[in-house]
């Protein structure tokens, strides 16, 4: 007797470039959500910031609300999107988890919270906007300096948070 051995993958060229091009379009959708997300979230602090300076206390608490909701978002779609992507250096990975600490305290003091105080309000929203102007330039840095995976040879890597090196050290 003998037993043919079929291979578990094919890796026939059509094969091959169907999945290339599926990893494509996934990426390319990955990357348009993800860049929608960072829009809704600049959208809702330009508007947020507008009705604090124009001391509009409840358009500024419903404003406030999700502009919370978007932040959330956009860091969980980041997150994704940046670790599945590039395996970000010491530095880079601890500007990412400042940031992030940053913005998850401002959700945490400010989200769904009546009667707040505008000019608390804008404070921490002015310190936020700087902290995530700096995230967005690293983030768009990581993607221009080439630090992603060749995306067309190989899938997205999807990782855990137990798989991720732990940069504890690095500080």
């Amino acid at each position: 007797m003998h037993a043919t051995i079929t291979p578990a993958v094919d890796r026939s060229d059509s094969t091959v470039h169907r999945a290339s091009d599926r990893t494509r379009e996934y990426l390319e959708s990955s990357d348009k959500s993800f860049g929608d997300c960072r829009q809704r979230l600049i959208s809702y602090l330009v508007k947020l910031n507008h009705a604090l300076d124009e001391n509009f206390i409840d358009l500024s608490e419903a404003l406030l609300g999700r502009f919370c909701d978007s932040l959330v978002d956009y860091l969980s779609a980041g997150h994704f999107r940046v670790f599945q992507r590039a395996l970000p250096s010491a530095d880079e990975y601890a500007a990412i988890e400042a940031s992030t600490r940053e913005a998850m305290s401002f959700n945490d003091s400010f989200d769904n919270h009546a009667g707040i105080e505008p000019q608390v309000v804008k404070a921490a929203l002015e310190r936020l906007a700087l902290t995530l102007g700096t995230r967005f330039e690293l983030e768009d840095d990581m993607q221009r300096n080439d630090r992603l995976q060749d995306v067309f040879l190989s899938p997205p890597v999807r990782t855990s948070a137990h798989m991720l090196p732990d940069f504890q050290g690095f500080h």
